[in-house]
């Protein structure tokens, strides 16, 4: 709460008052003109000056903040270093910088520009195993750095070693700087600007570098005041302001508490306004004593007259400070256990002055307060009570903003507030006298429990409620004679009535599971901090202060208090246990509560069928989701502040489409369907095939997957597009308007559809031209139907697009002419425009063909019968199933015998074969499904490359996609055709394929292989002796893709590039997606190459 100059300088003196031997540290945002306020800082006897540039701190604070606050910290070093030279203030302030320093060039350059310290934050926290999250507010750091969760801080697996270890290579760099600069040390380096050059790239910027690079001592007005100096030469003058202090006098008068704990009443008149920060040193060198040890009451000042700002800030346990008189701004700040009471001068209430309708305090009471009592007869200005945490306060009467903030304690408000009361509040209890039912017009409080107090029923969370009420007001009225609180005692209890309470709902929350826990309430007593009242002759009468230990402490030091907490170090490392936590919360109650369920849940995937029930039909392998069960799933999900699963870092990591993953987890965790739904679609087009094909990269990159299991964010999504096609509110939704542009896009894999989507909802006329006899393209014929059903998914979505006015020409019509024909059944020649006619009749044409060029193995014997690529086997299998119209356990029944495209060929049949897939992948694994569904005798599947480890090798870090050992649907079905283990077979490399003189295969010699490093590239080493022969009567060839097909590049005359891939200009800006053909545009893989589902998706979107 600075608001001035001069404010600051108050705060700094109450500071130097709270400690005199610590330095005062002033934080200033680097930014144009920090340089004059770095001078006032100086001025107002701030010891040390720090310029925060604008890109550090862990980010857990607004993005606007993050992106547009403050300026580098070299232009608000600069400026400042050469204004306090200017002014002849630079000897008398140690300057500091930070703000993403990182290495010993940073450091060298901020010494050179004037700097005599370094912040160093981000990177050793990074060091010790941050990673960024950006939610060290919320107490969930999953690392175990910044939260107090006992569980969470177990993770932590930080050593000093590692900060240690990265502060030696930043010494060693600047060092190696020192010695090539010719600087002994990093005293003759600061300042010395003069050094720096400007890169020779930025010669001819319009960027002036002369203003940070003048060295200030050669500025021509330096040494006309005071004299040049560089860095700190010598500490402020402090002691002038610090001599002349009541607290000097309270420290005498006092000194038998001091030395033996004596319990004291002193009284001190002729106090002026110029009298600050009254308590403050005092309580200082009681607490170096005594500590927290001293009884309340112990030391008991009474003081007469007008007191300035400040009055008891700080004040200690034991310290009763009781002015009569007034005071003004900052009465208690920071109040820490002590006692401040304040009432009018009696003679002026005796002369008829009425104190409850006068201010006797200024502005920002309490400010900060964390314990101890507060006792005003009278009104306060604005603010009073902000952030009190632990407090018990009377007032009569308050300004605006009364309570804000507020995290605990007690207030007690005997007349009117004003507006803007409680704001912010989450804490504490505040009672607000309101005979005239005022109040609730005032109030601004969310969340709390605003209401009036019934004498005859006690509050289930604070039962003892009426009597700490009525102890403040005995205690009011005992020490500042308040005539408010003597009228509402003498009507008690009927007076209590007349009292409305402001109680967080969180804050009891707390108080419940506190008492169910067994542990402290955070309701403390007044007891603990309350002083005797005067004419309580007892305590007055003690002449010792007894101590815990059942000693008077004479003549000793207190021994320091201890507490039993636990260090991190102490804690040990963390080893979870998997699998051994529910899966689904046994009451909604805990799905709903917010940030800690991936402490208390395990990792769950939508169910499948059991395997011997799904391998009998083509159905869907997905089984019946469990609401309950997605709904625990969500709540897993951390709300990083900085989100990995939805942004890719690299191509390897996150998701490509930005999809706002923690936005919908949250919606589904409080059961907002729809709400996800809608926010689901605003990213991704078609969930419901990545919900079911894609690999997910985002839970590749979910940060709880450095510790944990990641959250199962493909079944999340799946279930909220599912869950919208159930309830309807998935459909067509027509453009409202539309423009007179008209786009073709030809291939209707997901690249394609995702542009027509978006080109449609503009308002363009799209028509999508498909070789194929059915629209989907990859997700059609590649993807098989077990994965994606054809005509509950795909055709689903399809249909809703035709409505929305999408036109779609299959087949030959939707071949463009002259173009051999290759896949979907149609062996004919193209039918469909050529190339130059679409280019006549459409504004813009799109390419979304896809890499369908296989890689092929050409190796001896390729030419023999029964060795096919992939998506020849994968796509004749789909189209006789849906040509058949049965994908159930009778499938076999129709697969391959109708008759309404005898063109089509026949489907490659696996059944009672032994089938041989070489490759891994998707595809790989699709090509294993398929084979067992055939009723094939056994499967086996190769790998040239080396298994893969079960966890992250050093080389794949997190966040890119995990390159470990999985087990998909495929590796489990085929299981049971080889004995119950695993079919894969890694690091073979294929030498030949073996055939009968019928030129049929019967199998394939492989031999085993190494990798080995030479010449700088990992190469295949053949293992001597490792070759033999496996059986094989089909083999399958899962080797990936190549490139689009190179006859549709020459029709429409755009450029290839060296991969062959349509050459498509991507620079983020205008004119993306652009061939060498200005009417022609390419995306998906058929632009980048063979790659996920999203990132066609991304590409037609984009």
């Amino acid at each position: 709460d600075i608001y001035s100059i001069e404010d600051l300088a108050q705060l700094i003196f109450d500071l130097k008052n709270s400690n005199p031997s610590a330095d005062v540290s002033v934080k200033l945002v680097s930014e144009v003109g920090v340089g004059v306020v770095a001078a006032g800082v100086a001025k107002c006897k701030a010891d040390h000056i720090l310029i925060s540039g604008s890109d550090g701190g862990t980010g857990a604070s607004k993005w606007t903040g993050i992106k547009h606050a403050g300026a580098p910290w070299e232009l608000g070093l600069a400026e400042t270093h050469q204004t306090l030279v200017l002014n002849g203030l630079r000897g008398r302030v140690t300057l500091e910088t930070d703000g993403q320093l990182r290495t010993g060039r940073d450091v060298v350059i901020a010494a050179l520009l004037g700097a005599e310290r370094f912040g160093f934050a981000t990177a050793p926290l990074i060091a010790m195993g941050c990673i960024m999250m950006r939610k060290c507010h919320l107490n969930t750091c999953p690392v175990g750095i910044a939260t107090q969760d006992p569980e969470l801080r177990k993770k932590f697996e930080g050593l000093p070693e590692h900060v240690v270890n990265y502060l030696t290579l930043i010494a060693e760099e600047v060092r190696t700087l020192l010695a090539k600069l010719g600087f002994r040390t990093m005293d003759e380096l600061i300042g010395h600007s003069e050094v720096l050059r400007v890169d020779p790239a930025f010669a001819s910027s319009p960027l002036h570098f002369l203003p940070i690079l003048m060295p200030a001592h050669r500025l021509p007005d330096a040494g006309k005041i005071g004299v040049i100096e560089n860095r700190k030469l010598y500490k402020q003058e402090h002691f002038p302001v610090l001599q002349d202090l009541v607290d000097r006098r309270l420290l005498t008068e006092f000194a038998q508490t001091f030395r033996f704990g004596d319990a004291l009443y002193k009284e001190f008149t002729g106090i002026r306004n110029t009298d600050r920060t009254i308590g403050t040193l005092f309580s200082h060198e009681l607490f170096k004593r005594w500590g927290h040890s001293l009884a309340p009451g112990t030391c008991h000042a009474k003081l007469f007259g007008t007191c300035g700002q400040s009055f008891g800030a700080f004040a200690t346990k034991g310290v009763v400070l009781e002015l009569e008189g007034d005071a003004q701004d900052y009465f208690g700040k920071g109040l820490s256990g002590g006692t401040v009471v304040v009432y009018p001068p009696k003679s002026a209430t005796e002369q008829g002055f009425v104190a409850e309708d006068n201010v006797i305090i200024g502005n920002t009471a309490l400010y900060g307060g964390t314990s101890g009592v507060c006792l005003v007869r009278g009104l306060c200005a604005e603010r009073f009570g902000v952030r009190n945490s632990g407090v018990w306060a009377v007032v009569e009467g308050a300004g605006d903003h009364c309570c804000e903030y507020m995290t605990g304690g007690r207030v007690l408000v005997l007349g009117p507030v004003g507006e803007n009361f409680g704001a912010g509040m989450s804490g504490g209890v505040a009672w607000v006298w309101d005979p005239k039912g005022e109040f609730e017009k005032r109030a601004s409080m969310v969340d709390t429990e605003v209401a009036r107090l019934k004498p005859a029923t006690k509050h289930d969370v604070y039962p003892h409620e009426m009597d700490d009420l009525k102890k403040m007001l005995e205690a009011h009225k005992a020490f500042t004679g308040s005539v408010v609180a003597g009228r509402v005692l003498d009507r008690w209890p009927q007076s209590a009535g007349e009292f409305m309470r402001a109680f967080p709902n969180d804050f009891q929350e707390a108080v419940r599971q506190a008492k169910a826990n067994n542990k402290p309430s955070p309701l403390t007593s007044i007891a603990d901090v309350l002083p005797p009242l005067p004419g309580d002759a007892e305590p007055r009468a003690r002449k010792r202060a007894r101590q815990d230990s059942g000693t008077n402490g004479k003549g000793k030091e207190v021994p320091p208090v201890t507490r039993q907490t636990s260090d991190i170090e102490e804690l040990g490392k963390m080893s979870i246990d998997k699998g051994s936590r529910p899966k689904k919360a046994t009451a909604q109650a805990l799905v709903l509560k917010k940030g800690t369920g991936f402490l208390a849940f395990d990792r769950s995937e939508l169910p499948k069928r059991k395997v011997a029930e799904r391998v009998k039909d083509f159905r869907e392998i997905l089984d019946i989701k469990d609401t309950e069960e997605i709904q625990t799933q969500a709540s897993r999900c951390m709300d990083c502040g900085t989100p990995f699963c939805h942004q890719s870092v690299t191509d390897r990591s996150g998701c490509p489409l930005g999809n706002l993953i923690p936005e919908w987890n949250e919606l589904v965790r409080t059961g907002q369907w729809h709400q996800a739904f809608k926010r689901l679609l605003q990213t991704n087009n078609f969930p419901e095939f990545t919900g079911r094909v894609c690999p997910a990269p985002c839970e590749g990159a979910c940060v709880l997957g450095i510790i944990d299991d990641p959250v199962g964010i493909k079944s999340v999504e799946l279930s909220i597009i599912d869950k919208a096609y159930e309830m309807g509110w998935m459909r067509p939704m027509p453009p409202t308007c539309r423009t007179e542009k008209t786009v073709a896009i030809v291939g209707s894999g997901p690249a394609g559809l995702a542009a027509a989507d978006q080109l449609n909802k503009m308002g363009h006329v799209v028509t999508v031209y498909e070789r194929a006899d059915r629209i989907g393209g990859l997700m059609m014929y590649g993807v098989p139907n077990m994965k994606t059903d054809k005509t509950d998914v795909v055709q689903r979505r399809v249909n809703i697009m035709a409505k929305e006015g999408i036109t779609f020409v299959t087949g030959r019509a939707g071949h463009i002419g002259g173009i051999t024909e290759v896949a979907g059944g149609d062996t004919g020649l193209g039918m469909g425009p050529t190339a130059e006619q679409l280019l006549d009749q459409f504004d813009a044409v799109l390419l979304s063909v896809g890499a369908t060029v296989a890689r092929d193995l050409q190796v001896p014997g390729r030419d023999l019968q029964g060795v096919h690529l992939a998506m020849e086997f994968l796509s004749r299998n789909t189209k006789a199933l849906l040509d058949g119209g049965q994908v159930g356990k009778g499938w076999r029944q129709w697969w391959g015998k109708s008759k309404s495209d005898p063109s089509a060929p026949a489907p490659i049949d696996a059944g009672g074969k032994s089938v041989i897939v070489i490759g891994g992948g998707d595809t790989g694994n699709d090509c294993i499904g398929t084979s067992v569904r055939h009723g094939a005798k056994k499967v086996i599947n190769l790998e040239v490359m080396p298994k893969p480890p079960d966890a992250r090798a050093t080389s794949n870090p997190w966040p890119h996609w995990p390159m470990i050992f999985r087990v998909d649907y495929g590796h489990d079905e085929a299981k049971p055709l080889n004995n119950g283990e695993d079919i894969r077979e890694y690091s073979v490399s294929t030498k030949e394929f073996i055939g009968d003189s019928s030129g049929k295969v019967t199998g394939l010699k492989i031999v085993s292989i190494k990798w080995e490093r030479k010449d700088g590239q990992m190469r295949m080493v053949e293992i001597p002796g490792s070759e033999r022969v496996l059986e094989a009567d089909l083999v399958l060839l899962a080797l990936g893709f190549l490139g689009p097909e190179n006859p549709l590049a020459e029709a429409f005359g755009i450029d290839t590039d060296e991969r062959s891939n349509y050459k498509a200009k991507y620079d983020h800006g205008k004119g993306d997606f652009r061939t060498s053909n200005p009417k022609v545009f390419a995306a998906g893989d058929c632009r980048r190459g063979q790659s996920l589902v999203v990132w066609a998706i991304k590409e037609g979107r984009d």
